[in-house]
């Protein structure tokens, strides 16, 4: 039997998103849900272990049980840097290291030197064939999933080998979608997960919850990308899960992803109160309305957003609202106006960020253009971990920005402010929670400021919020002990969070710290990109009618636009030559993949076959991204050989 270990690689959590009292030693917010879906997906007759260096230290350290055959790494945008030591660690003991996750999809460039096999995309398809491959005697350097896959074809995590961690997690996790119709500028989950929502079932879902509830959970998070895109489908989940979850002898708490939008749908509302989703990520990001239109925001410019998020409150769901400074609108007066918005919208809950341009993302394409994206790996002055954020913003310096959101952050993260905020939130609450609750002593709750040894303001401010939610609603008693307990937690991560912000604003400040800018280059000309639409679905039909094999369209269109764009790297317009030459190109692309010679070749042209609908698919931005990466690819060898 060949033996797998799945490495989770640690990265710095600034801020812990929900922690109770009971659990307030645990080392992680999440389970590690992509690592327990790819052991889910591993045959049995291979050993799976793994290793969550969040909860059980960094790897190097450790002692393992067993020798492992091959090492798999999962990366994110936090962790990338850490996961490429991972590699360099296990190669360096001959060991077989891969690369999965959103980290290398999105940089897979980054990655290659560092592991001996990389994953790029989704793995439900990928993993399989690569195992398959491996028993078989031979493998390749690199997998990648172009099309979108099926989720419902998404096993059940297997969380076997974590069993014994998990007091260690806030909470479990659950997946039911993956993907986003929205375009908003500075995100990449559409790069990464695409534009069209994939749903599991819901007796996925449900098989999943109970699952986790068997196991002693008692916190779950739905990790989607916006869990509420399609009101509809949400809607049909949550009544599918409130008598499951009613039927539990203690209730499960959710939370989850959203939309703004779900504070004009009364009955989206009602259902997720019912199922008890008691604390919601909104992206709200600014009260600059120039800004969200500059990003794309737009569902967020629809109504009052301070009424709004006054209305899913009242539900007593709480918002944690994901909130950024930085954009080219945003000048200096930013700072105050986020503190005041914030305040008076009584958010209980606030994920506040620098703008950042994740690779791929349309901010980073433009940014990168007009010279204003930094390179995060190629920081001069190694004293620092790493950048806080990677652009130069446009109406201020990066000190300001980087001053302006230290100030920002201490101020919100007051016991004063914190206290106005939950007397706001508190007042809103009119619908009791159906579910049952622990009930909670007043008298009992007033001790918890003087039981964790606080001090007279901590104290004082928790005893009016207690006293009042005792009056006002005191069904929420013990929802409020959890802000409270998680807000105790943020303070101790804000002031450790600090210090290496400042320490990044003396460096900038002093020019110590060398910031280099982003010099890869963009592959893909803007004017491709815009001529891109009206090219693709002649070019898609006459792969999809040519190829042998249908499941080979996606690479064989992968391969088609690459060598156009390496012929034509000068591109500016669609040239009256073009189209012919992408003709060719299909041809000469289909013939290879049929395993014919280009000689005996027969072009089919016929309107009787049925070809899928690439738009319900969206298709169209999977190659497109995959041509980008292929191209980074070939500049980077390119780049390479001049060098030797």
């Amino acid at each position: 039997m060949k033996n797998i270990l799945l490495i989770n690689p640690s990265y710095r959590l600034e801020i812990r998103w929900v922690v109770d009292e009971e659990e307030i030693d645990a080392k992680a917010d999440y389970m590690p849900l992509g690592l327990a879906t790819i052991a889910g997906l591993t045959p049995n007759e291979f050993h799976v272990d793994i290793w969550d260096e969040l909860v059980r230290g960094t790897i190097e350290e450790s002692r393992l049980g067993h020798t492992y055959d091959l090492v798999g790494v999962t990366s994110h945008s936090a962790n990338l840097g850490r996961a490429l030591k991972i590699g360099d660690f296990f190669r360096e003991k001959g060991c077989l290291v891969a690369v999965g996750g959103p980290g290398v999809t999105s940089n897979p460039e980054r990655c290659r030197k560092h592991f001996d096999i990389i994953f790029i995309g989704e793995s439900e398809l990928t993993w399989p064939q690569f195992l398959s491959n491996w028993k078989n005697g031979s493998y390749r350097s690199e997998y990648r999933q172009i099309e979108k896959p099926d989720v419902s074809l998404s096993p059940m995590p297997k969380w076997d080998s974590i069993i014994s961690d998990l007091r260690k997690y806030a909470m479990g996790t659950v997946q039911t979608t993956r993907g986003c119709p929205n375009d908003c500028e500075f995100c990449d989950v559409i790069y990464l997960n695409g534009r069209r929502q994939r749903h599991k079932s819901i007796n996925q879902i449900l098989a999943e919850v109970k699952a986790l509830q068997r196991l002693g959970l008692r916190s779950i998070s739905f990790n989607d990308d916006n869990f509420s895109v399609a009101h509809s489908w949400a809607k049909e989940v949550l009544r599918a899960l409130i008598p499951v979850n009613n039927a539990f002898p203690e209730p499960l708490r959710f939370m989850t992803q959203l939309s703004i939008d779900v504070a004009r749908d009364d009955e989206l509302l009602e259902l997720l109160a019912d199922a008890n989703f008691y604390q919601v990520l909104i992206g709200i990001e600014s009260p600059n309305k120039e800004s969200l239109k500059e990003t794309g925001k737009l569902g967020n410019l629809k109504g009052d957003l301070v009424a709004e998020v006054h209305k899913v409150l009242s539900y007593g769901i709480v918002v944690r609202g994901a909130m950024i400074v930085g954009f080219d609108h945003d000048d200096l007066d930013i700072f105050e106006q986020q503190y005041e918005f914030i305040q008076k919208a009584y958010l209980p809950s606030i994920s506040m960020h620098m703008l950042n341009a994740p690779f791929g993302t349309r901010l980073w394409r433009r940014l990168r253009r007009e010279g204003r994206v930094i390179d995060a790996f190629g920081i001069a002055d190694k004293s620092t971990q790493r950048l806080f954020n990677n652009t130069i913003p446009k109406r201020m310096s990066r000190v300001q920005l980087m001053q302006g959101f230290r100030d920002l952050y201490e101020k919100l993260f007051t016991w004063k402010s914190f206290r106005e905020r939950m007397l706001g939130f508190i007042s809103l609450v009119n619908r009791p929670l159906k579910l049952h609750q622990k009930t909670e002593s007043v008298e009992k709750l007033r001790a918890l400021g003087p039981g964790l040894n606080l001090d007279k303001e901590a104290c004082e401010a928790i005893e009016e919020i207690f006293l009042y939610t005792g009056e006002k609603a005191p069904f929420l008693l013990g929802r409020v002990k959890e802000l409270i307990v998680q807000f105790i937690k943020y303070r101790e991560s804000v002031h450790d969070f600090l210090p290496g912000l400042e320490r990044q604003i003396e460096l900038e400040s002093s020019g110590k710290l060398v910031i280099q800018l982003d010099s890869r280059p963009i592959s893909i000309p803007q004017e491709f990109r815009d001529e891109y639409k009206n090219i693709f679905p002649d070019i898609y039909r006459q792969i999809y009618l040519n190829l042998a094999d249908k499941d080979k369209v996606p690479e064989a269109l992968v391969e088609v636009f690459v060598e156009f764009l390496v012929q034509e790297q000068s591109f500016k317009k669609m040239e009256r030559h073009h189209m012919p030459l992408l003709k060719e190109i299909v041809d000469r692309t289909s013939a290879r993949f049929n395993g014919q010679k280009l000689a005996d070749f027969v072009p089919m042209d016929s309107s009787e076959v049925e070809i899928p609908d690439f738009r319900k698919i969206r298709i169209n931005d999977d190659i497109l991204k995959s041509v980008e990466q292929e191209l980074f690819k070939l500049v980077q060898a390119e780049a390479l050989s001049g060098v030797n």
